[in-house]
């Protein structure tokens, strides 16, 4: 069978309900409500209106939308359906009314963290660069951090700007500056500055890891670009296929990094896959996961989701945990 195009804006390209259009014409993200940003490293493929002219396509997108990203969800590959966008995986936004966040996500921090009790901070995209030069010239023990986490979680409240100060080594003012520019809450209290939303406990690293696509054939139509030009109209198409090796190699570096860095910090680390890959993984390396199950976290953790066929409340088929290994 040939590789096919799953879910588009997080429905399948057949679905032509009004509410499937709406998102499809607009390339709005339902587990967002943000236009699509591509699925993470796929910006590279997005397409100029201009390039539509004279096709079929030409009046199909919204008109204020100046580049289309290629909403490509999930991939159909035989029998089995591979999630190629982490925001399929996984997603916190603040538009309260995005399905993933009402239905999957929140129990995921409040079962595993348990933090929807307290006021929680949530900060996505985060570069963390550290480098620390050796102190003997003689010695090479240069060491150095460049990697950006999914997600760090952590619980927040108010507290005195002065003593922010004292414990970060910058000046009042310089931190006012910076919070007000950055959108942050200040308020006066007996005299006092306060931070309203200040990091207070310990924080956590949440990682989505989703599988990547292969290149495609240009001369054939297969690429990202071509299939889902095809598949928007309901066409026949072919899709890319799953490039499973990259995935696994790219996350094993990280996987002991990352989870390093959430251990000095105090926290935990968790690893959000799906189903399917976790299931290559055990098949093409020694790592049993099976042998891992548990019920409760740990330090360095992996969450097998999968994508079933129940459908939530915008008709999107539902994101449910599998299993929890530790």
């Amino acid at each position: 069978m040939k590789n096919q195009i799953y879910e588009i804006f997080g429905f399948k390209p057949d679905d032509n309900s009004k509410l499937a259009i709406k998102y499809k014409k607009n390339c709005i993200c339902p587990f967002t409500e943000v236009l699509c940003d591509g699925g993470g490293n796929r910006y590279q493929t997005f397409i100029k209106p201009i390039t539509l002219k004279s096709t079929t396509l030409e009046k199909y997108f919204n008109k204020s939308i100046k580049l289309i990203p290629p909403g490509i969800c999930s991939i159909k590959t035989n029998d089995d359906i591979w999630i190629v966008c982490p925001r399929r995986v996984f997603s916190i936004s603040d538009v309260k009314s995005n399905s993933q966040l009402r239905h999957f996500s929140n129990g995921i921090l409040s079962k595993y963290f348990n933090l929807l009790n307290n006021k929680v901070g949530i900060w996505s995209e985060v570069k963390v660069k550290y480098h620390e030069s050796a102190e003997d010239e003689n010695i090479d023990d240069e060491k150095s951090f460049d990697y950006t986490f999914d997600f760090i979680i952590c619980s927040v409240g108010p507290k005195k700007l002065s003593t922010i100060s004292e414990e970060i080594g910058v000046s009042v003012n310089k931190i006012e500056k910076k919070l007000i520019v950055n959108g942050y809450t200040l308020a006066m209290r007996d005299g006092e500055k306060y931070l309203e939303e200040y990091p207070l406990g310990v924080p956590h690293i949440i990682e989505v890891m989703t599988s990547s696509t292969s290149g495609g054939n240009k001369e054939k139509e297969t690429t990202i670009q071509d299939s889902f030009k095809k598949a928007i109209l309901n066409g026949k198409h072919e899709s890319p296929g799953i490039n499973y090796r990259q995935v696994w190699a790219r996350m094993v570096s990280q996987l002991i990094v990352k989870s390093q860095i959430g251990k000095q910090w105090g926290g935990s680390t968790l690893w959000i896959l799906q189903d399917s890959l976790t299931k290559y993984i055990s098949r093409t390396t020694d790592l049993n996961l099976n042998k891992l199950i548990s019920s409760v976290m740990n330090e360095v953790n992996i969450l097998s989701v999968k994508l079933i066929e129940d459908q939530d409340d915008l008709g999107c088929y539902k994101i449910v945990e599998n299993a929890l290994y530790v």
